[in-house]
């Protein structure tokens, strides 16, 4: 306490060499310095960050409840894509090849489709290759059949190719 007395002695000094007036209006400053650098350096900090998380919570609970919705809506479309794959595991092989070509364009560039007792050999000849990737794609998709085997060679028609795949129904 007499070490805080020693260091406040000059200030007490000087505010008592003061008229009365003055001495007021030095507190009163004093007392307002004192209230504003409590809010700039303790309460805004405090009450601004408190602020910032509030909002990320308030965000982090809307991403969750989004992410919540769609987890649902992606195991009923799972569901419904695994039906339909489980439709198609009764029918041939060669026919699923045969109308997913039909919709992707490929089934004028087929030149020859062999059965075997794992799957079907196809040959195309002088087909897209955008067209045959976005057809196999089809056929994965849809029906649960996978390229096994793919030998893919320049044709003669500029920008297409020659292809032999293997189609077999994927094990999932």
């Amino acid at each position: 306490m007499k070490q805080l007395d020693d260091l406040l002695a000059p200030a007490i000094q000087w505010l008592n060499a003061l008229e009365q007036r003055e001495r007021y209006i030095v507190i009163a400053g004093g007392i307002s310095l004192a209230i504003m650098l409590f809010y700039l350096l303790i309460w805004e900090p405090i009450t601004s960050s408190y602020t910032h998380h509030q909002q990320q919570y308030n965000s982090q609970r809307q991403l969750y409840g989004w992410m919540k919705s769609k987890a649902a809506e992606i195991q009923s479309l799972n569901a419904a894509g695994s039906s339909s794959i489980s439709r198609s595991r009764n029918q041939s092989i060669a026919s699923l090849a045969d109308r997913s070509a039909t919709t992707t364009g490929i089934k004028p560039y087929i030149e020859k489709i062999d059965q075997n007792k794992k799957g079907v050999k196809i040959r195309l000849k002088s087909a897209n290759f955008d067209r045959i990737v976005v057809w196999l794609t089809d056929l994965e998709n849809k029906y649960g059949i996978v390229a096994s085997k793919v030998k893919v060679e320049t044709s003669v028609v500029k920008g297409a190719v020659d292809v032999q795949v293997t189609l077999e129904r994927s094990s999932k």
